[in-house]
């Protein structure tokens, strides 16, 4: 049903609706490959019980991310990222999510303990044709509610979610990487993403 679809994977595309054209590459330029042992298949978000349909917002970026260009990507602990969602969650688990027609994605998942669904993530993406600390404050400017904190790494943004949503992102500039922290369960307040960006700064891949 397109609605379930929608729902499946807006929160997988939420990236997109900040910095991406739809395209996103594997380091070597090729689609992400298949992982040897099959992957969990599962579901990122519960569908809108509504029925309401939430699409990306369409990205002003010509730069697309390169993922898979770290081994693992669960650089907060879970009780990091239970300290950033305000309840328990799940240890990090790096997953490969076949999403059919719409691709794959390839994220450290953090499941809250309460739902046992995997909303909370964190990605490292690699970039071309832009600085990391350039998609930050591409972000920033355009989404609304966002806001700059620039003591942590080259630049940290944090966005609200669409619609008034629990939950939102950070988005952390390195030199070499742009870093996401996604929260899709709880609604984090700034003191508590500003510890999060630092731990997740402090543990990022050089």
């Amino acid at each position: 049903m397109r609605a379930d679809r929608r729902g499946r994977i807006t929160a997988a595309l939420a990236v997109a609706a900040l910095l991406l054209t739809g395209c996103t590459k594997n380091a070597d330029g090729a689609a992400p490959p298949k992982p040897e042992r099959p992957v969990p298949s599962l579901e990122l978000t519960r569908p809108p019980a509504s029925g309401t349909e939430v699409d990306p917002v369409p990205t002003t970026s010509g730069a697309p991310l390169i993922t898979g260009v770290v081994e693992d990507e669960c650089l907060l602990t879970a009780a990091e990222f239970s300290a950033l969602v305000g309840q328990p969650v799940s240890p990090g688990r790096n997953t490969q999510l076949d999403l059919g027609p719409e691709g794959q994605k390839r994220s450290c998942f953090y499941p809250t303990e309460a739902s046992g669904l995997p909303k909370n993530w964190i990605n490292v993406y690699g970039t071309t044709g832009q600085h990391p600390s350039e998609l930050v404050q591409r972000a920033n400017k355009n989404t609304p509610g966002s806001k700059l904190l620039t003591d942590i790494g080259l630049g940290a943004v944090t966005v609200p979610a669409a619609l008034g949503a629990p939950g939102g992102d950070m988005y952390v500039a390195t030199e070499k990487y742009l870093l996401e922290i996604h929260v899709g369960e709880g609604v984090p307040d700034e003191p508590r993403w500003i510890v999060a960006g630092t731990a997740l700064v402090a543990k990022a891949p050089a």
